[in-house]
């Protein structure tokens, strides 16, 4: 996980490089810290002689229990500090900005990488689970830099410092103060694995907690309107408990293990003074050399301590960045094979070849499908709900692959194409309209990034928008709400048909385009619609069979297969299926209104 992890450093290596040499320096003087005390016990009150090095650079020191040697032990310790909380807190800034600058790049080539994946792994996966790991598990990489690697770094070179000094002081002591290491290994031993699965458990439900909580508000509408607000309350209550059950049981945790280790350090503590009191008593230690040590002492064990607090960030943020380097490593479903080509331009000749297609096994959705479309042709997908229509569509724009057949463009099966390409010759004009919370001309640019003013005003001219965008506060610059709830049904649609004007792709969908609008509204659109639709080849998905009536052909699904297929008049002579679609959409006379006509 760790090396994984290093691989996001590259754009703040700067600032680790730098902040890594500035703690150095700080942890040089954090080591220089405890011999002022020494000096005055031992040369200011005591009897012991002062170096020639020191008196060289503290003349004062050299008068016992004088004022200007006090001030001189008491300088020392200010000098000291505050170089040593100075560095400290520069050298933390530089690398919290690093670890900053590595959670950026891995929440965007998460988010990069969640929006290329497939349709059929968005379709399993909860958009909360998705939010959560890229809003908050990503912030672990700066948690394991910061809270881990970092203290760690840092307390390892304070460790061997203090050590090194020990040594020189009194082995005996420095033996019986590292006498107590293998319990901090034990320790980290015992509590690693339970930590790291806690805290893969405790942020599941925190996932889940934050996946209840976006459904219920994308549901917001329905909620109020059947008075759901209990029961949802109810299970948003329930998914926290479970939550908060997680954080304690993980919480009890970590305090036994910081305990623990707490534990282990006051038990090498005891030991140490025992010993040192009992070699002051046989004049064997001198007590400002007992000071200095128990000094290093707490610089020894507060690295130990660190070192257990940092195996427990490691498993805890360990646990997060599984889940996010779970979801970069998601290989998408839908992707471009070796060798994939781009057409060097597009006749829209489109034809489904024995397409067969099922979302769940056993569960057949398309069954063996065949259909011809010409170029510039109109095809219309008629049936009941769940006959597959949108499936169909789906498939065209490659969110999913075919389970058996093959889809073919201007003769080239689909698959051998460039899937960026491929969607790029594709425009659409759903039943619900996708806008964003940004301005109206941003809204209407997403068919054609980078378009100028001109032509997305041109656009919204033929789309039959223009009029009611210039009458908006802002106009163009207006911001609509999310997903356009300040829109009226028609006005988002006419946004949607000029983002399909500034497209210009050569391959028009309409999704059931007029089947949310009132019959004047649909009126006005079909005019939009059919000039859209000049020149294009076009698939309708329709259940109000108003808008296919001018199809080429009209193609009628039924639980996965063709039933029917022919112009209308011509289905509605066969008094089938079709015919009995349209008698209860429109009534008999109707029917025999349109087949008097084609006469």
């Amino acid at each position: 996980m760790l090396s994984r992890v290093l691989t996001y450093w590259g754009n703040a290596r700067a600032e680790i490089v730098l902040g890594g040499i500035v703690l150095l320096f700080t942890t040089l003087v954090e080591l220089l810290q405890p011999w002022p005390l020494k000096w005055l016990v031992d040369y200011v009150f005591g009897t012991q002689p002062v170096p020639a090095w020191l008196s060289g650079i503290w003349p004062g020191l050299t008068v016992r229990q004088s004022v200007g040697a006090i001030t001189a032990v008491c300088v020392s310790i200010l000098v000291l500090a505050l170089v040593h909380r100075g560095g400290l807190a520069a050298g933390n800034f530089l690398l919290i900005r690093a670890g900053a600058r590595i959670v950026q790049r891995l929440r965007c080539e998460a988010c990069d990488h969640l929006h290329r994946l497939s349709l059929a792994y968005h379709d399993r996966t909860k958009v909360g689970d998705s939010l959560y790991r890229v809003a908050y598990d990503a912030h672990a990489a700066q948690t394991l830099l910061n809270g881990a690697l970092v203290p760690a770094a840092s307390g390892g070179l304070v460790l061997l410092g203090a050590l090194v000094i020990m040594l020189r002081m009194n082995v005996l002591l420095t033996l019986v103060t590292v006498s107590v290491a293998p319990l901090f290994f034990f320790i980290i031993r015992g509590f690693g694995r339970r930590i790291d699965e806690q805290t893969r458990r405790y942020h599941e439900h925190e996932s889940a907690l934050v996946s209840t909580m976006q459904e219920s508000l994308s549901s917001i509408r329905a909620i109020q309107a059947f008075t759901l607000e209990p029961e949802t309350g109810q299970r948003f209550r329930a998914q926290s408990e479970r939550s908060l059950d997680a954080n304690q049981r993980m919480t009890r945790t970590q305090l036994l293990y910081s305990a623990c280790a707490a534990l282990a350090v006051s038990i090498g503590t005891a030991a140490v003074v025992w010993v040192a009191a009992h070699l002051k008593l046989q004049g064997k230690l001198q007590i400002g050399d007992i000071l200095v040590f128990l000094a290093y002492l707490g610089m020894l064990y507060q690295p130990m301590n660190t070192f257990s607090q940092s195996a427990g960030v490691v498993q805890s943020s360990g646990a997060q960045l599984k889940r996010v380097f779970a979801l970069i490593d998601a290989v998408p479903d839908i992707k471009d094979r070796p060798g994939a080509i781009s057409l060097p331009s597009v006749t829209g000749a489109i034809e489904f070849k024995q397409v067969s297609f099922q979302y769940e096994p056993a569960l057949p959705v398309l069954k063996e499908i065949s259909l011809k479309v010409a170029p510039g042709q109109v095809l219309a997908l008629v049936g009941r709900t769940g006959a597959g229509k949108t499936t169909l569509a789906s498939l065209l724009l490659r969110f999913y692959d075919p389970g058996a057949g093959s889809i073919l463009l201007d003769g080239h099966d689909l698959r051998d194409l460039k899937l960026a390409w491929l969607r790029r010759q594709v425009s659409i004009v759903l039943q619900d309209p996708i806008l964003f919370s940004t301005s109206i001309s941003q809204n209407i640019a997403y068919g054609k990034p980078g378009a100028s003013p001109q032509e997305i005003t041109e656009a919204a001219r033929r789309a039959q928008a223009d009029a009611f965008i210039r009458a908006m506060p802002q106009g163009y610059d207006t911001v609509i709400g999310e997903r356009g709830v300040t829109l009226s049904g028609g006005q988002r649609q006419r946004l949607s048909i000029a983002r399909a004007f500034l497209k210009n792709a050569p391959i028009l969908i309409l999704d059931e385009p007029t089947s949310a609008l009132d019959t004047q509204t649909e009126q006005a659109l079909l005019a939009c619609l059919r000039q859209l639709m000049r020149g294009r080849t076009t698939l309708i998905i329709a259940h109000r069979l108003s808008t296919v009536r001018e199809a080429d052909l009209i193609v009628v699904l039924e639980e996965g297969l063709v039933q029917e297929q022919g112009a209308h008049e011509e289905l509605l002579r066969h008094d089938n299926l079709y015919a009995a679609l349209y008698q209860a959409q429109w009534g008999e006379r109707a029917v025999s209104e349109s087949l008097t006509k084609a006469s």
